[in-house]
């Protein structure tokens, strides 16, 4: 298959919203295309028609359904913008996962952690050119409030390093491509290790945009346990499985435990230009612009090994440009998404001859 799909993909986002502070860097757009490329052109050297994976997040370690429910009581700024609609509940699934590219990464090696939502029967037109008529919001998360780089050219580099057919030495120059700061969080990013995905709090890591007009604001997203962690579900058990993460949520969500597991969905606002929506690399401050909950995700007990849902899963993309014009993606790294998050889903859905179809319902 040519490693250059780029005369089929979505438009690089046009419209950059000076307000809330974003700026395209230098050739962004030729960066992001070489970036799709690069990432493509691993996957057809690693992985053979029919058997093709996600290029990062590869190792599912639960597939879930979900309720998402607005509080029926939030702050003026947050309320009736997009899906944050007082007192809505939609049904949403879950995808847990690993952040390694490689899906026999062993649930005990070091390792990101990720949390996907998908939001079902959402109205709306969408961002994503390629699904405007879907009916799906997504917000995509990880167990960390920042990511290791903020353009696509060091991601690029990154990548190119990192290929299966990279050198050694090209290899060991990663952290000369990365910076001090950038190697510093990408170790904090991959050196995690967790008892339970059900236990760990996630970000966004990136900013979006909430609500249109001259309101509208600048925000990141978290979603946290609303139980607190106890020791043993926060480290891991010894000696333990390969997949120990995903028994470790089988058993959570056991019929047996019939109790359903909640996180809280969180807003935490901009409160100032020094909160750069083009920096990815900086928190923004806790104590300045505390998150705010606003809706409540219910995961009932349920079959974890469900072959259905499991299938449904692996067959879905997340995209945080799935997306209405109220939650737009901001900064470089969200624009690099939607370019790279598109190209990657359709040729994997391409080559492993699956419909591209957003779900509206959580029925396998």
């Amino acid at each position: 298959m040519a490693t250059d799909g780029s005369t089929r993909d979505v438009p690089f986002p046009p419209t950059i919203d000076e307000h809330l502070g974003e700026h395209l860097q230098a050739h962004e757009a030729e960066f992001t295309t070489q970036l799709a490329n690069s990432i493509e052109r691993s996957l057809n050297l690693r992985y053979q028609a029919g058997g093709f994976r996600r290029d990062v997040h590869a190792r599912a370690t639960g597939i879930l359904k979900a309720q998402f429910k607005v509080h029926d009581n939030l702050p003026p700024q947050f309320a009736n913008k997009g899906v944050f609609i007082p007192g809505k509940t939609y049904d949403a699934i879950l995808r847990l996962s690993n952040a390694s590219g490689d899906a026999a990464h062993s649930d005990k090696s070091q390792d990101g952690r990720g949390f996907a939502i998908k939001l079902l029967n959402v109205p709306g037109q969408k961002l994503l050119e390629s699904d405007k008529d879907a009916g799906t919001q997504d917000f995509v998360m990880i167990n960390h409030p920042i990511f290791f780089s903020n353009d696509p050219k060091t991601y690029l580099d990154l990548i190119k390093k990192s290929a299966p057919d990279a050198t050694t030495l090209q290899k060991l120059t990663i952290p000369f491509t990365l910076g001090l700061k950038g190697t510093l969080v990408a170790g904090q990013l991959s050196s995690g290790k967790i008892g339970n995905p059900l236990q760990v709090q996630y970000f966004s890591a990136v900013p979006y945009q909430l609500g249109l007009g001259p309101d509208r604001i600048a925000v990141k997203y978290s979603a946290k346990p609303v139980i607190a962690e106890h020791d043993k579900d926060h480290i891991p058990p010894s000696p333990a499985a390969d997949d120990y993460l995903h028994q470790a949520v089988k058993r959570t969500l056991s019929p047996t435990a019939n109790k359903p597991v909640e996180f809280k969905f969180m807003i935490q606002p901009r409160v100032g230009h020094h909160m750069d929506v083009e920096d990815s690399m900086k928190e923004w401050s806790q104590h300045e612009s505390p998150f705010v909950e606003v809706a409540t995700i219910t995961i009932p007990p349920q079959d974890v090994d469900s072959e259905e849902l499991n299938k449904l899963g692996e067959r879905l993309s997340f995209n945080p440009w799935h997306s209405l014009p109220d939650h737009r993606p901001l900064g470089s790294v969200n624009r690099t998404r939607k370019i790279v998050y598109e190209r990657i889903s359709r040729v994997r859905d391409e080559m492993n001859s699956v419909p591209r179809q957003e779900p509206s319902t959580t029925d396998g």
